[in-house]
């Protein structure tokens, strides 16, 4: 799962559909060890047992406005576009899918549950076939029920032009060969492996086992869309709700408010509660000033969320302030930050390794904020990714985290290194971190051309095939539990397509993707994690992109905001039961 561009260096982010990995909400901090495993454990609800509706949330109260602080608007608001981190966690509000999570505040495990669906879905052939029933109830915001057509077709635009920049998992498993292009450029075509016996039911056909459905419904590749209200591109910013709350005004890059959507059922949900009046994002603050005015509490800034981090310069003023740090939340999360290399322009392994030795971690994660808020990375996996292993490539001279330049230049002695072209993007955050990303790789030689770029276009950028970036700076995080949801979307080279990458080193070692297909296969995936630790360092080696660091959630809301945590989805703070206090 992608990290927010505009969260690229302070911000700390996601798990996607993870079992494992994030700590209880303690109030307390990092402690420059390696990165909690804390929550491990998930429960899958595949009989239906979790009731409607969601559990009320103690001391909750109804009314008020809540606002939500951003450096910048979403990239996408479509659903079927959706994977960006902050996106998933806030489409919460208003789209649904046939399956979702509940989360525990007390970092108890993870629930999947059905969410429009009865159940987390109901297989007899150990995954080759899943059914799903929606629950009676549901129905978009101009009270039209979703049927099983609607969901159908939602799946449908997954494969278009209009779910390029989404997930491709289920698209994958549904149609190996690639064949059909969705609704439009394929119409009149069934969707591979997708049929709608009644209204009320939808059934999914693969030609091999995949016991990663019910997870993969979970996204918004999942979410219906009634087909005479599809607008194509105009469906970012004007999209049918299906959640508690439906757009009342949007002007893009500015500001997005939510009302209540009165055909939202709650009796309908196990999911998510109800109580603000008004969601107002504003898109228009800077990280410094998300993390002032959260600080100052005042007016409607006492009712308010950041998405970001605490800017690294008011990190200390925050521990320094018992008062502040009630209601500022730490987490670890599985999130890794990395700098791909793009391997179609940096074709010389040593320059990629030497690259490596010359990072500089220790500084880095000084200039992003401290231990608090990240431990340095060496690996591709985080460490609560199962499979992971230990173990440093590019160790520091003496065994630090401050590089090792003459193993740098050693290995590029003689060679004629290009000046680099390094994308990140523009926030004046990045800006500052990555200039020194830039000066530790200097040590070494290597020189640099800056290429910021615009955050909502970010990875539609980078993710083009023709990309002339040779640095990218970018993330990832598991979007389910096993190895093959990071090394397998990340480095195999047969997912590598002309747009909407994320390879985004652009990586096709032709042995190490055989390993990956073969890892895929095995049904025993215990067997499997046991050997993602050994293919993340035999990756490693080929050094494909430099691990900068593991993640930590260290972000603040206001004196008048209740029934929130670290989500341990996402690391954004939980806004299914959240409430203004009166």
């Amino acid at each position: 799962m992608r990290h927010p561009v505009r969260a690229l260096i302070i911000s700390a982010l996601v798990v996607g559909l993870a079992a494992t990995g994030c700590d209880k909400n303690t109030g307390t901090t990092g402690t420059g060890n390696e990165p909690e495993k804390a929550q491990s454990d998930i429960v899958v609800d595949y009989k239906g047992e979790t009731p409607t509706p969601a559990a009320p949330v103690e001391g909750a109260t109804p009314g008020g406005k809540l606002t939500i602080m951003q450096e910048g608007d979403f990239e996408h608001l479509s659903p079927q576009q959706i994977y960006v981190s902050n996106a998933l966690a806030y489409a919460n509000l208003f789209h649904r899918q046939l399956t979702g999570y509940i989360e525990d505040a007390k970092g108890g495990p993870l629930k999947l549950v059905g969410d429009l669906a009865t159940n987390a879905g109901e297989t007899t052939d150990e995954g080759k076939t899943w059914k799903y029933t929606l629950r009676d109830g549901v129905k978009f915001e101009d009270g039209t029920p979703i049927t099983s057509k609607d969901v159908a077709y939602g799946i449908a635009i997954a494969f278009s032009t209009y779910g390029v920049q989404g997930p491709q998992y289920l698209q994958a498993a549904l149609d190996p060969q690639g064949t059909y292009k969705g609704p439009f450029d394929s119409k009149g075509a069934e969707i591979p492996g997708v049929t709608t016996p009644d209204d009320k039911t939808i059934v999914f056909t693969f030609d091999r086992p995949h016991a990663e459905l019910p997870y993969l419904v979970s996204y918004p590749t999942a979410t219906p869309i009634q087909e005479s209200k599809f607008t194509k591109e105009k469906y970012e910013t004007a999209f049918q709700s299906t959640g508690p709350y439906k757009i009342k005004e949007y002007k893009r890059d500015a500001y997005l408010d939510l009302e209540k959507n009165t055909n939202w059922d709650p009796k309908s949900d196990p999911i998510r509660n109800q109580y603000v009046d008004t969601v107002h994002f504003e898109f228009t603050v800077d990280g410094e000033s998300e993390t002032n005015r959260i600080i100052a509490s005042q007016g409607d800034d006492a009712a308010a969320i950041m998405t970001g981090n605490v800017v690294p310069q008011k990190i200390a003023e925050v521990k320094a302030d018992p008062e502040i740090m009630k209601r500022t939340l730490s987490a670890a999360t599985p999130f890794v930050r990395y700098l791909y290399i793009n391997t179609q322009r940096v074709t010389d392994v040593s320059v990629r390794q030497a690259l490596n030795y010359a990072f500089d971690r220790d500084a880095y994660i000084k200039a992003i904020g401290g231990y608090d808020i990240a431990e340095p990375a060496s690996t591709t996996l985080a460490p609560v990714v199962p499979g992971y292993k230990k173990f440093d490539e590019y160790p520091g001279a003496g065994g630090g985290t401050n590089g090792d330049v003459a193993k740098a230049q050693e290995l590029i002695k003689g060679k004629t290194v290009p000046k680099l072209k390094f994308c990140f993007g523009n926030t004046p955050v990045n800006q500052t971190v990555m200039a020194v990303v830039q000066t530790g790789l200097a040590r070494a030689g290597f020189t640099f051309s800056s290429a910021p770029i615009d955050p909502a276009a970010f990875y539609t950028t980078v993710g083009d095939k023709t990309t002339d970036c040779d640095l990218i700076a970018g993330g990832w995080a598991q979007d389910f539990p096993d190895g093959d949801a990071t090394l397998g979307v990340l480095f195999d080279g047969t997912k590598i397509v002309d747009k909407g990458n994320n390879n985004l080193g652009y990586f096709n070692d032709p042995a190490i993707t055989a390993k990956i297909g073969e890892l895929r296969t095995l049904a025993d995936r215990s067997a499997a994690a046991a050997q993602y630790g050994d293919l993340d360092q035999q990756i490693m080696k080929a050094a494909p992109v430099i691990p900068l660091r593991y993640d930590r959630f260290f972000s603040m809301h206001g004196t008048k905001v209740g029934g929130t945590f670290a989500s341990p989805l996402w690391a954004q703070f939980n806004i299914t039961g959240i409430y203004v206090k009166s």
